[in-house]
C-alpha cells in the first residue's frame, strides 16, 4: 500500500497542492511572510514527508501571499531570542548544538523544545532542512515572486533550480544587524564566488532579479505573472527523468558539499549562535523594531539606506 502523501499535511504557514509528481507549496504567513522558527519547522517536515512519498518528484516553492517570498527572518523573533539568550563561548556553542542535534536524531524534539537547548533548536533544525533538500531525490524549485532575503535566500540556495520574476529582489542583510548567515554563507560562495558572496552580504541592500541572473544567483528571470507557471512547467517536464537517474546525479553533483557540510553548517550556526546575544546585535534588533510602525513592513524595503550606509544604531556600536 502507498504511504502517507505530503500533499496531505496541515501546516500553519504552508498551503499544499499536488498535480501529478509535482508539489506545489505557496508560503503563506501574512502579511509579509517573514521566516519564523514555525515556518523552518513546518518546510523541515515537508521535506521529511517528501522523502516518503515516491508520489513526488519535484517540489515548487513559491509564495502564498500576493507579492510575496519569504521577505527575510522574523527580526521581532531574533530580537526575542536575543534578550533571552545567554552569552556563550565558542566552545560550549559547538557543545550545545551538538546536544541539540543528538536529541533530536534519537526523537527527542519535544523535550528539547521545553530544555535550556530550545533557542538552538531553530538553528539545528535550519541545518537538517537544508540538508536533506540537498540530499532529497525529489526535485526541488524555488518560485521567487516577491523579496526573497536572511534566512528564506539562504534557504532557496540549496534549491535544485531557482526562477524568479523581473520584480523579485534578493538581500542579505544580516551583516547590517550585526549577525552573520546560518545556512547559507558557503553555499552563496560556491553559486557566485567568494568575492561576490561578500559584496552581497557588505552592500545589504535589495539586489534585482536581473543581478542576481546575472550573478548566478538564479537561473531565469520571468514576467511576474509567470513565475508560477513557469517553475511549475519545468517540474512537471523534470519529473518524467528517471528518479533513480536524477537522485544519483544530484548525489554527484552535490558531493563537493557532502564532504564538508556538516563541518561548514557547524561553523556558521555557532557564530549565529554567539554573536546573537551581543550588545551591538541587541542594539541594531531594537533599532530596527523602533523603526518598524507596528504590523509594518520590513525596513529593510521600506527605508533601507540607514542599513546599506551601516548608520543604524551607530550611537550603540562598540
Amino acid at each position: 500500500m502507498p504511504g502517507p502523501q505530503a500533499a496531505d499535511l496541515r501546516l500553519e504557514t504552508l498551503r499544499l497542492s499536488q498535480d501529478g509528481h509535482v508539489l506545489t507549496a505557496r508560503i503563506d504567513a501574512p502579511p509579509f511572510n517573514y521566516m519564523t522558527a514555525r515556518m523552518q519547522h513546518d518546510l523541515l517536515s515537508l521535506v521529511r514527508a517528501v522523502g516518503d512519498d515516491d508520489s513526488v518528484r519535484a517540489v515548487v516553492v513559491t509564495g502564498g501571499v500576493a507579492g510575496r517570498y519569504i521577505t527575510h527572518y522574523d527580526i521581532a523573533d531574533l530580537l526575542s531570542a536575543a534578550e533571552r539568550a545567554p552569552l556563550l563561548s565558542r566552545p560550549l556553542a559547538r557543545v550545545l548544538l551538538g546536544a541539540a542535534r543528538a536529541m533530536t536524531a534519537l526523537g527527542g524534539e519535544r523535550l528539547v523544545e521545553r530544555s535550556p537547548l530550545a533557542g538552538v533548536l531553530a538553528i539545528s533544525r535550519f541545518h537538517e532542512l537544508v540538508t536533506r533538500i540537498l540530499r532529497s531525490r525529489a526535485l526541488w524549485i524555488g518560485a521567487i515572486d516577491g523579496p526573497c532575503g536572511g534566512g528564506g535566500l539562504e534557504m532557496s540556495l540549496f534549491f535544485d533550480v531557482r526562477v524568479a520574476a523581473e520584480t523579485a529582489r534578493f538581500l542579505l542583510p544580516e551583516l547590517s544587524i550585526g549577525l552573520t548567515t546560518t545556512v547559507g554563507g558557503q553555499r552563496l560562495v560556491h553559486l557566485v564566488g567568494p568575492a561576490r558572496a561578500l559584496e552581497m552580504m557588505l552592500e545589504t541592500r535589495a539586489y534585482t532579479a536581473a543581478e542576481a541572473h546575472a550573478y548566478g544567483l538564479i537561473g531565469k528571470v520571468v514576467p511576474a505573472a509567470d513565475v508560477i507557471t513557469e517553475a511549475q512547467h519545468m517540474a512537471a517536464r523534470y519529473a518524467r527523468r528517471s528518479p533513480a537517474a536524477v537522485a544519483e546525479q544530484k548525489r554527484l553533483i552535490n558531493s563537493a558539499y557532502e564532504m564538508s557540510s556538516r563541518a561548514s553548517l557547524t561553523r556558521e550556526g555557532l557564530a549565529q549562535i554567539t554573536g546573537v546575544p551581543t550588545e551591538v546585535t541587541r542594539t541594531l534588533l531594537r533599532t530596527w523594531r523602533s523603526r518598524q510602525e507596528p504590523g509594518g513592513d520590513s525596513v529593510f524595503l521600506t527605508d533601507p539606506q540607514p542599513w546599506v550606509d551601516g548608520t543604524a544604531g551607530q550611537d550603540g556600536r562598540r
